[in-house]
């Protein structure tokens, strides 16, 4: 008796999933718990694990999309039951029919596998992968440094430095590289101009005197040692973006199916960049810090570099890429001193805030002219939840916030 098995959904906001890689073979007797595939969705790649056990037969090829709960293998009872059961059918067949009426057939050759390497199966990160993929690189013909020999991001990399490259013509011009805009890049590319279309977006820019919390974060690097992190400009930021939001909630809240959704918990959006398909390409990912209301800058430090190492080492789960409340997106050390922008929300938050680098200028303080360091800031929210009014209030409370840091010590 076969038991299907079926796309599953791994995330709340997951609607489909590509099956990046089998790491089984069709006909391979399974055990229960055992890897089987490698399965990606628009922002995590990893691996999933057997929830049956019982000869595997294997329905939807890799390198397919399929959407959630649609059939893509079986468990079978006998090795003879998955030499007579149905071909392997593509990512359309399978979603077109439900997983109860497929036919039996004779299968007439093997679904793909995982690459190989003189027979054996070759160990990639997920994030090797797609790089290798996206670049169009054959990942067998690559040397692993990992552990057990493992192709990780650096191999990859390292393979597309030294691959020779041939501009061509176009248009008339030279074309030094070629950026496909799909897998990272194409979402990214989605996500933006649906952030743009489907909300009322509005950017409201100033500054504000950091001198006394740099101050306050020099102290904090002079006990490093002691606090196990050298806590972070953005710790505090994030831990001032809580204290706003304590002042006024609206801010913390999501759209979405005609719903406005004020949250009582603070999970923090951190875009975080990461390796592109190539060196002229860099990808872009919003982790998410859960309950940042419950940690002190300590804390928040640290889980904010554990957050992005994952991330960037392809090894996010669904759960650090969900979920996010409100955005903090930052360009500070990596714009230009005084650099304001217009930043884009991050669906379907309704609030977020792009600080730039620091600058010193001289301010009037207490009638008197004074070199101060001053914090470009801009707050994107969208209209259709946030008014004018309590726009304004979180930033008011963001800014004393930043020029009072004493506050966050509260």
């Amino acid at each position: 008796m076969a038991i299907d098995y079926t796309m599953p959904k791994l995330a709340m906001a997951m609607n489909e999933g590509t099956i990046a890689e089998w790491l089984v073979s069709h006909g391979d007797y399974v055990k229960k718990g055992q890897t089987l595939a490698s399965i990606e969705t628009e922002k995590v790649a990893y691996d999933v694990e057997s929830p049956e056990e019982g000869y595997f037969h294997i329905v939807v090829e890799a390198g397919e999309t399929v959407p959630c709960e649609a059939l893509i293998a079986h468990f079978l009872e006998t090795p003879e039951e998955a030499v007579t059961a149905a071909e392997p059918a593509t990512a359309a067949e399978a979603s077109a029919a439900p997983a109860k009426d497929t036919p039996p057939a004779t299968i007439e050759s093997p679904p793909a596998v995982s690459p190989q390497r003189g027979g054996q199966r070759i160990k990639a990160s997920p994030l090797a992968k797609k790089i290798a993929a996206n670049a169009g690189l054959d990942i067998a013909s690559i040397t692993g440094t990992g552990p057990g020999g493992r192709i990780v991001k650096r191999d990859v990399l390292g393979a597309q430095t030294a691959q020779a490259s041939t501009p061509r013509a176009s248009g008339g011009n030279l074309v030094l590289a070629e950026l496909p805009l799909k897998g990272m890049r194409g979402t990214i590319a989605s996500r933006m101009q649906e952030s743009l279309q489907s909300t009322a977006q509005l950017t409201s820019n100033w500054e504000s005197d950091v001198t006394a919390l740099l101050a306050m974060r020099k102290s904090f690097v002079a006990r490093d040692e002691t606090l196990g992190t050298r806590v972070s400009f953005n710790a505090f930021l994030i831990k001032a973006m809580v204290y706003a939001i304590r002042q006024v909630p609206m801010a913390n809240a999501c759209v979405e199916d005609d719903l406005i959704s004020i949250y009582e918990n603070i999970n923090m959006g951190v875009a975080i960049s990461v390796p592109g398909a190539s060196e002229f390409d860099t990808g872009l990912m919003v982790g998410v810090l859960k309950d940042v209301d419950r940690m002190g800058v300590v804390e928040i430090d640290k889980q904010m570099r554990s957050l992005i190492g994952r991330v960037r080492n392809g090894e996010a789960t669904a759960d650090d890429l969900s979920g996010s409340t409100i955005t903090l997106s930052s360009t500070a050390g990596i714009g230009p001193p005084g650099l304001m922008s217009t930043p884009l929300l991050n669906l379907p938050n309704v609030a977020l805030l792009g600080p730039s680098t620091p600058v010193e200028r001289i301010v009037a303080v207490k009638g008197k002219k004074k070199v101060r360091t001053m914090l470009p800031l801009s707050f994107t929210f969208d209209h259709r939840a946030l008014d004018g009014e309590p726009a304004a209030r979180y930033m008011r409370a963001l800014h004393d916030a930043l020029e009072n840091p004493e506050l966050l010590l509260a």
